[in-house]
């Protein structure tokens, strides 16, 4: 799995890394938005951190999930990830525990991966703890995006944001840092020929 993917490396061990899903998210968020202040100054708000780190938190059932699908594999107890953070506070390794076959062309394998991470990714965003307070289709809706960027990975995408970055549903909120402008698939953004009068 780690072979096939940008940014994420993945190891069954067995044994349990520093951080879980569950985890106490405020730190994570402070450590995040200390970083802003540090690279954009102190007008950086605080609601981007928490926009980051539920979409990092979602990143790792996402990732995990559909790489392992990509190979023909289903990880059973993927509420059970452990995981590292690296630079910038972005998920970088793995433990993914037990894994096992399965069979199936690749999308019938990415369905079933997918409802496995919706039975974990669901109830994550809407318990999570924001800075700020997030409605419910962001939450959500970051569930989604989060899966749609896994799934684009293992169907060959390198997950690197380009122009013709499908539009999310959620917003990163990264517009609002300073210098920053929304990216390409921002749901912000007005779609492409429309004009507003």
């Amino acid at each position: 799995m780690s072979a096939r993917h940008a940014w994420l490396r993945f190891v069954a061990t067995g044994r349990p890394l520093t951080h879980h899903l569950d985890d106490p998210v405020r730190p994570w968020q402070a450590a995040i938005l200390a970083d802003h202040h540090h690279w954009y100054g102190p007008d950086a708000p605080e609601q981007v951190s928490g926009a980051f780190v539920l979409q990092y938190l979602l990143q790792v059932p996402a990732h995990t999930a559909a790489g392992a699908a990509g190979i023909g594999m289903r990880v059973p107890v993927l509420g059970r990830l452990t995981f590292e953070r690296g630079s910038g506070g972005v998920p970088c390794l793995v433990e993914i525990g037990a894994i096992e076959p399965v069979g199936g062309e690749l999308e019938e394998r990415l369905t079933r991966a997918e409802a496995d991470y919706r039975a974990v990714a669901e109830p994550l965003a809407r318990d999570y703890r924001s800075t700020r307070p997030m409605s419910s289709r962001q939450r959500l809706g970051m569930v989604t995006d989060m899966w749609a960027e896994a799934a684009r990975t293992v169907r060959g995408g390198d997950g690197v944001i380009t122009l013709d970055e499908p539009r999310r549903i959620s917003c990163c909120l990264i517009y609002a840092l300073p210098g920053c402008v929304e990216c390409a698939g921002c749901p912000r953004r007005r779609p492409a020929g429309r004009v507003s009068h």
